[in-house]
């Protein structure tokens, strides 16, 4: 018997991770979404990936596009994390009024993030009741600063 959905989001709640937005921009749709579910996949060739749950309004527009950014947050990016993670905000708001660029792609780049990765779509997987959506990387953007991460259903800093 499969352990309870709680039991197994409350564990999951314990693994400590950075946090990312991932911005997209189709021509019928722009935003950008929070996750903590994001991963390397592999070197040669660059792959990454995240998950979105099937009910995510993102997925058709990322789909369309061909194309995302994985915007990894510094420290002093909670509140762009907390917007993009609201149920009440316009994220296409959210994302102008941060003045994205562009690379390649032309995905939405976060200013000021610690990395930013500007990823093609390669595949998208069904996965329960999420998506994998896994992206080949075009180009990279990094800085120097410290990652802001989630634990236990809390941002934290190192210290």
């Amino acid at each position: 018997m499969p352990a309870s959905t709680d039991q197994f989001k409350s564990s999951l709640s314990l693994w400590a991770s950075g946090v990312c937005v991932i911005t997209y921009a189709s021509s019928q749709k722009k935003g950008g979404i929070t996750v903590s579910s994001f991963s390397s996949v592999s070197l040669e060739p660059p792959l990454v990936l995240f998950c979105l749950a099937k009910d995510s309004s993102a997925k058709e527009p990322i789909e369309k596009a061909g194309n995302f950014a994985v915007n990894i947050l510094s420290s002093e990016q909670k509140q762009i994390s907390a917007d993009f993670a609201s149920g009440s905000l316009d994220k296409a708001v959210v994302l102008e009024g941060l003045n994205p660029q562009t690379l390649s792609t032309g995905a939405p780049i976060l200013r000021d993030c610690l990395a930013s990765l500007d990823c093609k779509v390669d595949q998208v997987i069904e996965a329960g009741d999420h998506w994998i959506l896994i992206g080949l990387v075009e180009g990279v953007i990094t800085k120097e600063g410290s990652p802001l991460l989630y634990f236990n259903r809390n941002y934290r800093e190192l210290v």
